[in-house]
């Protein structure tokens, strides 16, 4: 049986895409659940305020590489010309997250002396590790090499889970934190050991080509751009919650419908990052592009749809039977699933337009949407709390999805 479900794995690449997947973004998620178990609500409502702001200066010192790698390792051919698209990552990624833990460390030292400032630095050290990982695995599905890491990525992931939960249990967001930085650290090692003949062709920074790297940031910057201004308008409502001082057993059960959308919009990231390798080696015939674009986007429709229906579903179970402390979970849940059909077309529109260099129209987007989101908190939060998060996550998946499947048409028909 346990030869059979290996073999499974390593014949189908997107079962192994979904391992990785889940390994980097899920890990952390399912270890935010499961401490729900074993700690006070407010203990869970500082982990979410601590994660929300970790995704945002992670994504700052990314610079958008690990889109970068994926597309420019699929479209490069041979083991040289892949190991320098590397190289560039790499450099690239050192260079951004050097600057974004600078720029914490001014702010700790300087302007911030809350105590969640005082836990953002002491994990900025994250945004280099988690970068690195990211633009690692990135690489290795441009290059056809998931199948190389899923294993023994799933294995460290999954130690890594334990440990958040055991660490967290004993020494509250101390332990969270360290257990934080060992995840993270074992999962480089592991997958950097398992890709070393790349990685040491990579790490050879005597050969960058300093045009082409100057080339890659341009690329980078926008696109880091257009995904940071995404993440924020995403991360508003927990923000903003915690900057109106929110009790924080309220922002862990809001936190905890957020973390639940995320995990809902898994699998959509997933599909969307399967199909950009495969958009990008049709780009030239526009026909065939077209074709796997509309494919693409009714697989997103449906199964966020499906999503969205188990979402409802067990929230409705979970207000019904079980109740208790995270009823009003459940109800946010509720609402906030209806967004997730909303949220496959943005992100499918946004997967397109990466395809065919296209990053402006994004990142506008997302700037009109966050202004409106930041409009509604503002003026709803003192009123209804909580809800005032659930009401500008909705308006704006609504915002963004309109506007960019309107872009997306209007681009498609210029080819």
């Amino acid at each position: 049986m346990l030869n059979r479900l290996i073999s499974m794995f390593e014949s189908s690449k997107l079962l192994q895409l979904i391992v990785i997947t889940a390994c980097i973004q899920g890990g952390v998620i399912i270890s935010q659940f499961l401490i729900t178990s074993w700690v006070d609500p407010s203990v869970v409502g500082v982990v979410r305020s601590l994660e929300t702001i970790i995704a945002l200066v992670v994504l700052a010192g990314s610079l958008g590489m690990q889109s970068i790698a994926i597309r420019d390792t699929a479209a490069s051919h041979g083991t040289s010309r892949q190991s320098e698209v590397l190289r560039q990552v790499f450099l690239l990624v050192g260079i951004a997250s050097g600057v974004v833990i600078a720029g914490i460390y001014v702010a700790h030292e300087f302007v911030l002396t809350s105590a969640i400032s005082s836990y953002v630095f002491t994990t900025c050290g994250l945004v280099l590790l988690t970068n690195l990982l990211r633009v690692t695995t990135g690489f290795a599905q441009g290059a056809k090499a998931i199948r190389e890491i899923y294993f023994v990525l799933m294995l460290v992931t999954g130690a890594g889970v334990i440990l958040h939960v055991v660490l967290t249990k004993l020494y509250g967001i101390q332990g969270w934190m360290a257990a934080r930085y060992l995840g993270e650290f074992f999962c480089l090692a592991a997958v950097w050991w398992k890709l070393r003949a790349h990685i040491f062709l990579a790490l050879d920074f005597r050969q960058v080509n300093r045009r082409e790297l100057i080339t890659t940031a341009k690329s980078g910057v926008i696109v880091n751009a257009s995904l940071f201004v995404r993440l924020l308008v995403d991360s508003l409502p927990v923000l903003m919650l915690t900057a109106y001082h929110v009790k924080t057993d309220e922002i862990g059960f809001f936190g905890i419908a957020i973390l639940s959308l995320i995990l809902g919009l898994l699998p959509l990231a997933i599909i969307a990052q399967r199909a950009l390798p495969e958009l990008v080696e049709v780009i030239h015939d526009k026909s065939e592009l077209r074709e796997r674009y509309h494919a693409f986007s009714k697989s997103m429709l449906k199964i966020s749809s499906a999503v969205a229906l188990l979402l409802i579903f067990f929230s409705c179970i979970w207000l019904v039977c079980v109740g208790g402390v995270y009823k009003q979970t459940a109800m946010y849940i509720i609402v906030l699933a209806l967004t997730l059909p909303l949220k496959a077309m943005a992100l499918a529109c946004g997967t397109i337009l990466v395809a065919l260099r296209v990053f402006s129209l994004s990142l506008k987007t997302n700037i009109v949407e966050g202004l409106l989101v930041l409009l509604i908190l503002y003026v709803g939060i003192p009123v209804l709390d909580a809800w005032a998060g659930v009401l500008g996550y909705v308006v704006g998946a609504v915002l963004s999805a309109v506007l960019l499947l309107i872009a997306v048409r209007v681009r498609l028909a210029d080819l």
